[in-house]
């Protein structure tokens, strides 16, 4: 057992027999002063009524001799009067708290009076029919009644008086039980501090004397002393730790280039597992990295571009220049999404969602496959929505569940070994958007089962009956729902979406930036360390009616808030230089308070932007790069307004 332990267990031991023994004597005590005031009490009441009852009995007896020497005609009724009394008090007698016994002989006593009451009677008619002499024979009866009520009384009164000579006796026992608690308590204390002294020399004061020796001999030069260390609690834990310094310094002294040596050897070691650390990560680091070298350059093309067509369009430009800019930032948008395709590498990312059009998302797929598809004498045929109805949805997984439909769709056809047919049609109603996939392949041979995991009709090789397991989650995902039936020839897939407001959507889609102006000035701080891309944002901010300064590192960005008030702060967050993007942030969160509410971060980083204990903890407002306009201005909109 350690020290720790063994005097704490001394001392939860005394503590507990303190509060034992203090608990006990309390317990036992408090119910003492209760009880005699209740017994003294009950003493005096019954004394009193005792000395009442005893008076009325004399009172009738008396009453009685009086009758030898002068008849009384109201004999009866005085004699009555007294035994209702007698009554009344036996009652007051029975309320009180009496024992069993108690109850017993006032019981005995009622019952002698009435006796008594009825001798008394009877000596009253003989001596109204003057004959005294059966009179007197029945007036000893009375008498021994009368001695027979006193030795009751007598008894009553006796058993009342044990009854609080007990409950004396039983305190004196207590206090002399007490007594010898206090005495085998102290005899205990003592014990236990002796114990405690000899445990404190011996198992601390002996062996700290010893390491302190032992220090001493180091200190003077002899490095071959060493403490006791045989035991294992804290004291020869510090003994080892002595030991453990000494022998240190002895091999320093005695081969001090060979540990040189053998630390420069576990270096080398240590650096190879590094790099063999490195290695493993390589991929995801690279990946993050290029994402984040490749997303700065497509934000700023991105941007201008979409500057660009905004003014031509503000200006009625040139058709062909607005087309142009159109191509390039959707080729722009191509690369961004082909970065945003390789971070899915490095770390799986939550689902996206954004506006878009049912057609417009079915056909860029179509067009991936057509040209294969024609190869293989597949037709593919359109009948699309004029609506052309909005969905609020992941881009990327709706288009995967599009290629999943027409690739099952594909290997249909393949197996029928005909001439095919791909049908897809688009329809919306009633808030409903619905797309279906009909071909005229070998069907489908079982359709309650064609969604479950690892359901397939397929050779082994050919397939892993994952991609229309796939579809219905997605599917349901996005609240939706598919479902599958054979035709005549071939089968049919029907896909279920929820329509998103088009009203809001179009509102959304059609917004400019001086939608997004403010009716008062603001001023940014745009921190960040490619300078194309400040100089965008500064044009963004400026175009929502925001004065923006730029900085090109952390250390800067502290300078400019020391010199000037900002509303916001825009800052990337993996720069150069001491300060980075999260750095700045707690700096201002520490110096400038009232500024870390007024943070959004903007990086081409997505790993850098859904971890770290940062990101884990708060919610603070991030965008990535590349980004359209109407995103950033509504980002930038949220953080002013909040």
């Amino acid at each position: 057992m350690s020290v720790s332990r063994l005097f704490l267990l001394l001392l939860a031991v005394t503590f507990f027999l303190v509060v034992v023994f203090a608990t006990g004597i309390t317990y036992q005590f408090a119910k003492f002063p209760t009880e005699g005031a209740r017994l003294t009490q009950n003493l005096t009441d019954t004394s009193m009524l005792n000395q009442e009852l005893r008076s009325a009995v004399n009172e009738q007896i008396s009453l009685l001799r009086q009758q030898f020497g002068h008849l009384d005609p109201q004999f009866r009724n005085n004699f009555g009067e007294l035994n209702y009394k007698l009554g009344e008090e036996q009652i007051r007698y029975l309320k009180l708290d009496l024992g069993q016994q108690e109850r017993l002989d006032l019981e005995k006593i009622k019952s002698l009076q009435a006796e008594l009451a009825v001798e008394a009677n009877e000596v009253f008619e003989w001596l109204r029919n003057k004959d005294r002499a059966q009179a007197a024979f029945r007036f000893g009866s009375v008498e021994r009644l009368e001695k027979e009520i006193d030795k009751g009384f007598n008894e009553l009164n006796e058993l009342q008086t044990n009854k609080l000579v007990a409950v004396q006796n039983q305190l004196n026992n207590s206090v002399s039980a007490a007594y010898t608690a206090i005495g085998g308590l102290a005899g205990a204390l003592v014990l236990t501090l002796i114990t405690f002294t000899v445990l404190l020399r011996r198992r601390v004061l002996h062996p700290l004397h010893a390491i302190l020796e032992a220090t001493n001999q180091v200190r003077q030069g002899n490095f071959e002393a060493r403490a006791p260390s045989a035991r294992s609690d804290e004291i020869g834990q510090l003994a080892n730790g002595f030991n453990f310094m000494a022998e240190s310094l002895t091999d320093s002294y005695r081969s001090l280039e060979k540990k040189v040596d053998e630390r420069t050897r576990e270096l080398q070691t240590l650096q190879l597992q590094l790099v063999q650390a490195a290695k493993m990560s390589a991929v995801g680091q690279l990946v993050s990295g290029v994402a984040h070298e490749l997303n700065n350059p497509l934000a700023v093309i991105m941007g201008y571009t979409e500057l660009a067509k905004m003014r031509l369009s503000a200006t009625n430009g040139d058709p062909k220049q607005i087309k142009m800019m159109e191509d390039l930032h959707f080729q722009a948008d191509r690369c961004r999404k082909i970065v945003a395709n390789l971070l899915q590498f490095a770390r799986q990312v939550k689902p996206r969602l954004e506006v878009i059009r049912i057609n417009d998302v079915v056909e860029q797929v179509l067009q991936l496959r057509e040209y294969e598809f024609s190869t293989r004498n597949i037709k593919m045929i359109r009948e699309y929505d004029s609506q052309n109805a909005y969905l609020c949805a992941d881009m990327n997984k709706i288009q995967q569940v599009v290629l999943n439909l027409l690739n099952n769709s594909y290997d249909a056809i393949q197996e029928a070994n005909t001439p095919g047919r791909i049908c897809v049609r688009t329809t919306s109603e009633n808030g409903v958007v619905r797309l279906e996939f009909s071909d005229n392949g070998a069907g489908i041979r079982e359709p309650e089962r064609v969604f479950d995991p690892f359901y397939t009709t397929k050779e082994v090789g050919q397939g892993t009956g994952l991609g229309l397991s796939v579809c219905y989650g997605i599917i349901e995902e996005h609240h939706g729902e598919i479902r599958a039936e054979n035709l005549e020839q071939g089968a049919r897939f029907v896909i279920s979406l929820p329509v998103t407001d088009l009203k809001a959507v179009v509102q959304a889609q059609e917004a400019t930036p001086e939608q997004f102006r403010f009716g008062r000035e603001y001023t940014a701080l745009v921190v960040d360390d490619e300078e194309p891309f400040v100089r965008l944002q500064t044009v963004y901010l400026g175009s929502m009616g925001i004065k923006a300064i730029g900085a090109r590192s952390g250390e800067e960005a502290v300078r400019c808030i020391g010199d000037t008030s900002f509303d916001i702060v825009i800052a990337d967050v993996r720069m150069p230089g001491l300060l980075d993007g999260i750095q700045l942030y707690y700096w201002c969160r520490e110096h400038k308070p009232e500024l870390s509410d007024r943070f959004l971060f903007v990086s081409g980083d997505l790993i850098g932007l859904t971890t770290g204990k940062l990101f884990s903890e708060t919610s603070i407002p991030r965008i990535q790069k590349p980004f359209k306009f109407e995103e950033y201005a509504r980002a930038i909109r949220d953080v002013l307004e909040s």
